[in-house]
C-alpha cells in the first residue's frame, strides 16, 4: 500500500472505532458509561503512535536519501575529473543543508589548480545554499570574500571558529584548513591539520589520495627548508628544520628523505662529531644511502681518534676535517637536488 495511504487509513479506524464506542454506549447499562472515555482515549492513544511511528519511518527514510545524494554529490565533486559531472555536483551541493557539502564548495572555490568555471559554479552554488541555509547565512558570505581577495588567513580563522567545534569535527574542515595553511607556506602547521583529517577519513572515506599527497608536499617542503638554511650556513636553525621535518613521520618517509644521514652532517658543521657517529650508527640501522654513511662514518672516527689520541696534531686533524668538510658539503648538495625533484 503507498505511503500516503497510510496516515488516511489511520485516521478511518480511529473514526470507525470512535463511532463503534458511541453506538455500544447506547446499549450498555448506565454504571458502565464511565469507562467509555478510557477506551476512547486508549484508541486514540493506539492511533497516534501509529501515526507517528509512520511519519518518522517516512521521514527517515528520506532523511537517508538526501545524505546518500549529498555523498554521491562530494565525490563526484572531488574525486572525478569529468567536467560535465563535476558542474552538476557543484550544483546538487548547493542545495544542501550540510557543513560537509558547504566546506567541500569552499575548497573548489579556493582551488587554484581547478578550472575557472569549475570555481565559478562552486562559488554560485554556495551563494544559493547560503539564501536558504540560515545557520550558515553570514559565515557562507564571509568565506565567499575571503576567497575573493585569495584571504587564506581569513579563511582559516572562520573555518576553526565554526567548524572545528567539541559537538562535530569534520574531515573536510581539517583537510580545507590544510590545505589553506599550504597556501601560507606554513606546512609545519598544514601537516598537523592534515594529519587530523587523515585520521578523521578513515572513519567515513571522502577523499582518495588527496590527503597522503598534500602531507608528501608538507614534508618536503620541510627537508627543503632544512637544506636552505644548512646552505645559508645556518647551521642550528638547519638542525631544528630538519628535526620538525622528522616529527611524527613514518620510518619509510624518514628513510626516503635520509633524515638521520642530513643530521649527520649537520653535527659535523657544528663539529659535534658524537652526536654526529650517533646519526650516522642509525643511519646504517635504517639502511639510509648505506655507503655514504659507511665513508662519512670513516672520516668521523678518524677525527673524534686524532682529538682523542693526538690532541696536539693540529695540522693532520685539520686536513681530516676540512676532507670531512669537503664530504658533507658534497653528500648535502646530493640530498637536495634529490629532494627538490621529488
Amino acid at each position: 500500500m503507498p505511503n500516503n495511504k497510510i496516515p488516511a487509513l489511520t485516521f478511518w479506524l480511529l473514526i470507525s472505532s470512535s463511532l463503534s464506542a458511541a453506538a455500544a454506549a447506547e446499549t450498555l447499562p448506565e454504571e458502565s458509561s464511565s469507562v467509555i472515555p478510557i477506551i476512547i482515549f486508549g484508541v486514540a492513544t493506539i492511533a497516534l503512535g501509529g501515526l507517528v511511528v509512520t511519519a518518522l519511518a517516512i521521514w527517515s527514510r528520506k532523511q537517508d536519501e538526501i545524505n546518500s545524494m549529498m555523498y554521491f554529490g562530494i565525490d563526484f565533486l572531488i574525486n572525478t575529473s569529468n567536467t560535465a559531472e563535476r558542474h552538476n555536483a557543484a550544483k546538487q551541493l548547493g542545495r544542501a543543508k550540510n557543513p560537509g557539502a558547504l566546506l567541500v564548495l569552499v575548497d573548489v572555490i579556493n582551488d587554484e589548480s581547478a578550472d575557472d568555471s569549475i570555481r565559478e559554479t562552486a562559488a554560485d552554488a554556495l551563494l544559493d545554499m547560503s539564501e536558504h541555509y540560515h545557520r550558515f547565512k553570514k559565515v557562507i558570505g564571509r568565506l565567499l570574500i575571503a576567497a575573493e581577495v585569495n584571504d587564506h588567513e581569513r579563511t582559516v580563522e572562520l573555518l576553526t571558529d565554526h567548524f572545528e567545534h567539541a559537538e562535530r569535527k569534520y574531515v573536510q574542515s581539517a583537510y580545507v584548513i590544510g590545505r589553506e595553511l599550504v597556501r601560507l607556506e606554513k606546512y609545519a602547521d598544514a601537516r598537523e591539520w592534515l594529519r587530523i583529517a587523515e585520521a578523521r577519513n578513515r572513519k567515513l572515506p571522502l577523499y582518495v589520495d588527496q590527503i597522503r599527497d598534500f602531507i608528501d608536499k608538507c614534508n618536503q617542503h620541510l627537508f627543503l627548508e632544512g637544506d636552505m638554511a644548512f646552505k645559508a650556513g645556518d647551521f642550528h636553525l638547519a638542525n631544528e628544520r630538519f628535526a620538525l621535518a622528522a616529527h611524527g613521520v613514518s620510518t619509510e618517509v624518514s628513510n626516503h628523505y635520509s633524515y638521520y644521514l642530513r643530521a649527520a652532517c649537520v653535527y659535523c658543521k657544528l663539529e659535534d662529531y658524537e652526536n654526529a657517529r650517533q646519526a650516522l650508527l642509525q643511519a646504517l640501522h635504517h639502511q639510509q644511502e648505506t655507503d655514504t654513511v659507511l665513508e662519512l662514518n670513516k672520516l668521523v672516527h678518524k677525527v673524534l681518534d686524532l682529538i682523542k689520541e693526538s690532541p696536539q696534531a693540529k695540522q693532520e686533524q685539520e686536513d681530516v676535517r676540512r676532507e670531512l668538510d669537503r664530504f658533507v658539503n658534497q653528500i648535502m648538495d646530493g640530498l637536495s637536488r634529490q629532494t627538490a625533484k621529488a
